[in-house]
Order: C-alpha cells, then sequence, then structure tokens
C-alpha cells in the first residue's frame, strides 16, 4: 500500500509515519512538504492508495489544495490532518471530496481507526463537526 503524506511541519510527518504504519503495518511511504512536491513524487510513483493532506499548506489558501488534489487524483480517498478543528471548515472539507477529517489534537488511536475506516471504503467524521450544528 502507499499513502502520500503533505505536510509542512516535520513533526506531523513523524507523528503521521507511525500512525500510518500502526494502522496498515509496512507500507509505503511518500512524503512532501507541498502540494507542488507532492505532486512531482506522483509523477514517479504513480498514485497512491491513501492520501494525508493539511490544508495549511504554503501557498494554498483554504480547501484549495484538497480541490487541486481531488481533481487530479478524483479516485484516492483524501484525509485530511488539520489543526483547524471549526465545525463549519470539518463538512465544508468533507463536502469537498475528503473521505475523512482528523483533527491533529486527535490521539493516536483515533487516527489509526480513522484511517482503517477510510481505507475499508468509509468516511471518518470526527464528532467536532456536529457541533454548533444546530
Amino acid at each position: 500500500m502507499d499513502i502520500l503524506i503533505v505536510d509542512d511541519e516535520p513533526v506531523i510527518h513523524e507523528i503521521l509515519n507511525a500512525v500510518v504504519r500502526r494502522a496498515f503495518g509496512e507500507v509505503k511511504v511518500i512524503e512532501a512538504r507541498d502540494l507542488d512536491s507532492a505532486f512531482e513524487s506522483l509523477a514517479h510513483h504513480g498514485a497512491p492508495e491513501l492520501a494525508l493532506l493539511d490544508l495549511g499548506l504554503p501557498g494554498q489558501r483554504g480547501l484549495e489544495a484538497l480541490k487541486r488534489f481531488r481533481w487530479k487524483f478524483p479516485h484516492v480517498p483524501v484525509v485530511v490532518v488539520s489543526a483547524n478543528e471549526d465545525p463549519k471548515a470539518i463538512r465544508l472539507a468533507l463536502a469537498t471530496g475528503a473521505r475523512g477529517y482528523i483533527p491533529k489534537t486527535s490521539t493516536s488511536f483515533v487516527m489509526v481507526k480513522a484511517l482503517e475506516e477510510v481505507a475499508g471504503g468509509g468516511t471518518y467524521v470526527p464528532p467536532q463537526a456536529t457541533e454548533g450544528n444546530a
């Protein structure tokens, strides 16, 4: 299984690498610090089976990175991993095509379960998505 991690923070790469390996065992992880370098890497590796994408990437605003990734790789499930826990932002990311949304404050247990859910064909919606939804 090939998994793409796109985040500009090195510590997040370390954490997500550990979480991905805990969820799936031995996998090939493709890492990128921004969306353009992710696209360059994927030109050599081909499309991954799963992508983990930060929304706060350099040179991108809001959902721009998710929209660009979904346009280029429409069949690859994308899990947003973000520091933004605003319920509206979560729902908007899911409506834009993310198959999951993991707040960076989540425990590794929650992250593993979310990735397993998405890899199994489901969608992971964090509890924060329903807050303020009156």
